[in-house]
């Protein structure tokens, strides 16, 4: 159970506030709550299941040395992206 709660803390912190959090909020307001949770829910498990299996995969041949440059480099890409679009 650690593993899940860790997990479950880690997306939760990560989505609250987040674009796709707000729209939800402004769905609800809208439409039939019980109609936005059940597509919004599938629509992150959809997500998330893509995001598992092109981690999976990634992990079996690209090493996580690699990964972690790689996702710090865009990181920083988009970081400049963003400070040059705000001048």
């Amino acid at each position: 159970w650690g593993k899940i709660v860790s997990i479950f803390r880690l997306v939760f912190a990560a989505e609250v506030g987040d674009r796709s959090f707000l729209a939800v909020i402004a769905l609800s307001a809208a439409q039939n709550p019980v109609s936005v949770a059940v597509g919004a829910i599938a629509a992150h498990a959809t997500a998330t299941a893509i995001a598992v299996a092109g981690g999976s995969y990634l992990a079996k041949h690209i090493s996580e040395r690699a990964v972690g440059f790689i996702g710090g480099s865009l990181f920083l890409v988009f970081a400049f992206m963003t400070a040059l679009s705000l001048f």
